[in-house]
């Protein structure tokens, strides 16, 4: 089986929709530490294996001496770890195609059109080139959650869609639970989104969802780089 090394940093939601992953399908792996802070994703080393300078990169070697791939995406590399780990404990994608497009549906939701909008470069530029202040910047980030949040519950409570389950799609995990969680944790941590008042399908989904130990041990607090009190 492939050897995985997760590069990613304490604070990122993309970093955590891995960590969630690997830990549901019990997959073992290895943390390298990017300091996102002092701009380690920026410096030439990291930059050698994900020129976009995001995080996550997750790193597979499959020992044929080839050295590591290196995906530069969480989605594409939560995808990877469906096909490459067949067997693993838990399936995220469903059998069915209409489910799949769900799925992915509410995926691109969270990582197209939430996530680049309230990401740090994007409230960084509207500082450095906009002259946004920190009310600003939260008061921007805070009104794209609350629109793309909006969506993703009705997608979820849409009438055709069926009954709403314990989770986004049915009573299974999916890949648009694995992402949903640390949007819903930059909503109500750092955006100040009242999920109870504003999304009560999401909010009982995300009760669900953080009662799960592997997304109660991939929250940011609980990282070894993250600052300790």
């Amino acid at each position: 089986m492939p050897q995985l090394t997760l590069y990613g940093y304490y604070k990122s939601s993309c970093t955590t929709r891995l960590r969630i992953a690997l830990a549901l399908k019990k997959i073992e792996y290895t943390t390298v530490y990017v300091d996102f802070f002092n701009k380690e994703h920026r410096g030439e080393a990291y930059t050698a294996i994900n020129p976009n300078q995001s995080l996550p990169t997750l790193a597979a070697d499959v020992g044929d001496g080839k050295g590591p791939i290196y995906i530069a995406q969480s989605v594409a590399a939560l995808e990877y770890l469906e096909e490459a780990f067949p067997d693993s404990a838990v399936r995220l994608l469903p059998s069915n195609a209409g489910d799949r497009a769900r799925v992915r549906s509410l995926v691109e939701i969270i990582v197209a059109d939430l996530q680049p909008r309230q990401a740090a470069q994007t409230l960084e530029k509207l500082g450095n080139d906009l002259g946004a202040n920190q009310d600003q910047k939260v008061r921007w980030a805070h009104d794209w959650c609350i629109k793309e949040l909006r969506a993703y519950e009705k997608i979820v409570t849409a009438p055709a869609a069926g009954p709403v389950g314990k989770y986004s799609v049915g009573d299974s995990l999916t890949l648009a639970d694995v992402c949903l969680v640390p949007a819903i944790q930059n909503a109500v941590e750092r955006w100040g989104v009242d999920l109870d008042k504003d999304f009560p399908a999401l909010a009982k989904i995300y009760g669900h969802l953080k009662a799960l130990p592997e997304v109660q041990a991939a929250h940011w607090t609980k990282q070894p780089d993250a600052p300790k009190e």
